[in-house]
């Protein structure tokens, strides 16, 4: 079976399937007038009985799923009926034939058919037939209700004679195995004879005579039969059936517990007739209803119903079937429709999280190779379940796939038209309306950048639609609503396809009808900006500018616009460059401006031509100088703010003539924040004493890629709002032998004054050697990068060179970094040199050299009296060495074998040492490699 029928619900299973098809050539009006007649008679009452019969009618139906009909026999074509046209008798034996070949399409399963002509009369027309049924033409046909009322007590005679002689017990007859169509192959030579063999077929015609019980009305004998097919399925791993069985179960109790049905408006049941009780009709009437859609008053009367499943049990239950189907990969579109039914009765349950498991479990079912319509219909089907259970903006997106795939590439002829009306459809689960008035209610609702791209494909598809004034309503609303939210160049393009779309076809004011009645509102352009500002100076850019100039005072009236545009930003001015344009009345293009600063004095005003450039002295709010380490991007600590008044006096054309001016006074309001700026910053040991790793977390606040580089490193690449660590091997400073700065002659009497311009002037010396720039690749945008103000006490300890300088010699050769080589049995010459760059005397000192070998596995190996030996003592001693002085001390030692040999050398504790930092006896590590002496 390869065609899932998304429409399934749990009450299906108690249904009976008719199939309404014409034969020959009927108009598609004729046919579904009757069509509708016919499939109004859904359900009939049984003579002389309680018993209702519920009938399911499709007009198509895949053959192949008919085979599936001893699995579930819902999905069992047990009724054909066919409209057909035939105008003259000579024409009636074709038609009939007709008939018969239609009939054998489905004549496995058929309990009975109906054929219904149109047009034919006289003779054949008056001879009484149960299986042909004449109407003279599509309107004189009043007994088409009746007759299909006939037609459905017939199949109840042949259902009740299956289910009587499925059920009966005849006691040495040999009960058949009931097979799917995939199964039949695989049985063939097994036993028919074991134990195993036996209940397999018993369980699996347990269930089927369950499924008939139901069908036929007989509600507490399918759970009887059902519950008996699950214990015998059970104990023989029948799987397949299994699942089967646990559904059929969760079926029957889904009809017991929702007579209302599962399945919305279209799966509503009536109670007429009902074998349910009076009070399990009513139980779903509107406000009888909890949370799980159980009526708390009748748990007693629930609980009479033996062998009922709880409400919780159903779903317990289908996920038990779905995990059997999904055994199966020939089962996936009952896995499917199990799934579906589900999610219908969760939502009744209102339990809308465990609904949308099992539509995520749907949505991965792997079907065949499905064509592009039967996608659109899935995706369409996924949309209105989440919408069912609440998921709004998932409905939407699966809705919206849907109309991606109404002009998916690989089809002929796009549906652009349905793509449309679908992208309209999935407006309220984005939360986007398209009246503007609904933007002006508060803060934004929805993601923006979802909201954005919606409204470009709406624009997309109406162009392809061939309706350009749709494409300009659509961005007119863009630009109008989503301003705040596009980017500089987002911008640019939207106003440069609206002005492409505007030379085809002018936007207007009025009301446009969209397919299908709604309509779309005008867009007034309140919002968009007359001024614009662009601000690139050092490593800062401009995040925030100036309050939007709306149209006021009667300016756009006459035709005036202006265009600022920022040229130089820096904490001291804004230089700015003026520009004006008359749209109306060009005679004259003089203007008077007049700028002034944040404190009222006037800085300049004279007759100008438009372009002018002028120098503002703007007021700078004071943010703290250090912001703390780890900080995060938008903190203030980030945002230098500078604001200042602009006061336009302009005049031009025949009012200028006239003497007649304007005034406009413009708040110019900008926030720049670094570009690129470091969240921490620490340090790691080099393999030198003289030198470090500093470590930087690099982080990108701008919109863009960009590159970061510091001197004598590759650049690293930063996309936008990312945080990247960088480490940089630098030298190490030594900040003593700074030059005495101005602070500390006395200009500072606060030492916290004093103490920060020293770190600045730190600052300042290490930016120097660093040297971090970056670069914006797109617009090739360049900067600089600062640490001022974000290195701490131990930090700066790190960076800076002790003031007592150790150097370690290997026959005389510097030991840093490199392994020194040596003979094996030839003395080695070792130097331990002190240099003091203190302001103090320091010594004497007493240090002792141990010998070890690293195991690399963690161990070290200090039991060395075999393998070395000491020309003399092990231990050094240094004399007190004076400020800016030397001492060295020396010994030897003798490598008997090779190998690779490491000297730790540690110093006594005396008072000599305790009183100094342990930073400050920083030796250098030893590595010595002994080689083979030559022979």
């Amino acid at each position: 079976m390869s065609v899932p029928d998304y429409m399934q619900c749990a009450e299906d299973h108690q249904t009976l399937l008719v199939v309404v098809q014409p034969v020959g050539i009927v108009s598609e009006e004729n046919f579904f007038k009757i069509y509708k007649r016919i499939s109004s008679v859904s359900q009939i009452s049984v003579r002389d009985s309680q018993r209702v019969l519920y009938i399911r009618y499709r007009h198509h139906y895949p053959p192949e799923n008919n085979e599936w009909g001893d699995f579930q026999t819902h999905r069992k074509v047990v009724g054909l009926i066919t409209i057909t046209d035939c105008f003259s008798a000579k024409d009636w034996p074709q038609t009939f034939e007709k008939f018969h070949v239609q009939k054998e399409i489905y004549g496995s399963t058929l309990y009975d058919s109906r054929l219904f002509v149109f047009g034919l009369q006289g003779e054949i027309a008056e001879q009484p037939r149960t299986d042909v049924a004449f109407y003279p033409n599509y309107e004189d046909c009043q007994t088409v209700e009746k007759r299909i009322e006939d037609f459905i007590e017939s199949l109840f005679i042949v259902l009740e004679s299956k289910r009587l002689d499925r059920a009966t017990d005849k006691s040495g007859d040999k009960i058949p195995l009931l097979c799917v169509p995939f199964e039949k192959k695989d049985f063939v030579g097994l036993d028919t004879d074991s134990r195993h063999y036996k209940k397999r077929c018993q369980g699996r015609m347990r269930k089927h005579v369950g499924d008939l019980c139901l069908q036929a009305g007989m509600l507490q004998d399918s759970l009887v039969h059902y519950h008996m097919s699950v214990e015998l399925l059970r104990s023989v791993n029948d799987f397949l059936w299994l699942g089967a069985a646990l559904e059929g179960l969760c079926s029957a109790s889904v009809i017991y517990h929702y007579p209302g049905g599962t399945g919305g408006e279209t799966g509503a049941r009536r109670f007429q007739g009902s074998s349910l009780p009076a009070e399990a009709a009513n139980r779903h009437r509107p406000g009888a209803l909890t949370t799980n859609g159980i009526n708390p008053d009748t748990s007693a009367e629930i609980g009479r119903a033996k062998n009922c499943l709880s409400p919780e049990d159903i779903i317990d239950k289908y996920k038990e079937a779905i995990s059997y189907y999904s055994k199966y990969k020939n089962a996936g579109v009952i896995e499917l429709e199990a799934c579906v039914k589900a999610v219908r009765v969760l939502a009744i349950q209102k339990r809308s999280m465990e609904a949308s498991e099992f539509l995520q479990n749907a949505v991965y079912i792997n079907l065949r190779q499905l064509s592009e319509e039967e996608k659109i219909q899935r995706y369409s089907i996924l949309s209105e379940l989440y919408e069912l259970i609440g998921f709004h903006r998932k409905s939407a997106f699966f809705k919206r796939v849907a109309a991606m795939q109404c002009v998916a590439p690989s089809i002929a002829e796009p549906g652009w038209r349905a793509c449309y009306k679908l992208l309209l459809e999935t407006l309220p689960g984005y939360s986007l309306s398209l009246d503007p008035k609904d933007f002006s209610k508060g803060t934004h609702r929805g993601w923006a950048a979802v909201q954005m791209r919606l409204l470009h494909e709406l624009v997309y598809a109406s162009r392809r639609m061939g309706n350009p004034a749709l494409s300009v309503r659509h961005l007119s609303f863009l630009l109008q609503t989503m301003l705040d939210f596009l980017s500089d160049q987002e911008k640019k393009d939207v106003t440069q396809s609206l002005e492409n779309y505007t030379c085809k076809c002018p936007g207007t004011m009025e009301l446009l009808t969209l397919p299908g009645g709604p309509t779309l509102p005008p867009v007034p352009f309140t919002k968009l900006p007359i001024v614009s500002l662009l601000c690139v100076r050092h490593y800062y850019r401009c995040f925030t500018f100036i309050s939007l100039l709306r149209p006021q005072n009667g300016l756009l009236q006459l035709g005036v616009s202006f265009q600022i545009l920022l040229l130089c930003l820096s904490l001291e001015s804004i230089e700015i460059k003026t520009c004006f344009r008359y749209t109306e009345d060009p005679v004259n293009n003089m203007a008077q401006v007049c700028p002034v600063s944040s404190n009222g004095i006037s800085v300049s005003g004279f007759p100008l031509c438009s372009p002018f450039r002028q120098v503002v002295r703007p007021r700078v709010e004071s943010k703290p100088v250090n912001p703390p380490e780890g900080s995060k991007p938008g903190d203030p600590s980030h945002v230098k703010t500078l604001e200042a008044i602009l006061n336009f006096k302009y005049s031009g054309g025949p009012g200028h003539v006239e003497g007649y001016y304007r005034n406009l006074s413009l708040g110019l309001h900008v926030e720049a924040e670094p570009s690129v700026f470091f969240t921490r910053v620490s340090t790691l040991p080099a393999t030198s004493t003289r030198q470090c790793h500093l470590l930087l977390d690099v982080f990108n606040s701008t919109e863009h890629e960009l590159t970061v580089s510091a001197r004598g490193n590759e650049e690293l690449i930063l996309h936008a709002g990312e945080c990247q660590r960088m480490a940089i091997q630098v030298d190490k400073f030594n900040f003593e032998s700074f030059p005495e700065s101005p602070g500390e002659k006395g200009q500072f009497a606060n030492p916290q004054q004093l103490e920060e311009e020293r770190q600045e002037a730190r600052g300042l010396e290490i930016d120097s050697k660093l040297d971090v720039h970056w670069r914006i690749i797109s617009f090739s945008w360049r900067g600089e990068a600062s640490v001022e103000g974000l290195l701490n006490q131990l930090v700066l300890e790190h960076l800076q060179l002790a003031p007592l300088q150790w150097d370690v010699l290997v026959d005389g050769q510097p030991c840093d970094c490199e392994a020194a080589a040596c003979r094996v049995g030839d003395p080695v010459r070792l130097e331990v040199r002190l240099t003091n760059r203190s302001p103090r005397s320091v010594g004497p000192f007493a240090l002792t050299v141990a010998p070890f070998q690293d195991h690399q596995n963690g161990v070290h190996n200090y039991d060395l009296h075999d393998a070395v030996s000491f020309v003399g003592s092990s231990t050094f001693y240094l004399d007190a060495v004076q400020p800016a002085g030397q001492s060295a001390c020396l010994g030897a030692l003798l490598f008997l074998y090779t190998g690779d040999f490491f000297l730790h050398i540690r110093f006594h504790q005396d008072s000599a040492s305790k009183d100094l930092p342990p930073s400050w006896f920083c030796l250098p590590s030893v590595h010595v490699r002994a080689l083979e002496a030559p022979a």
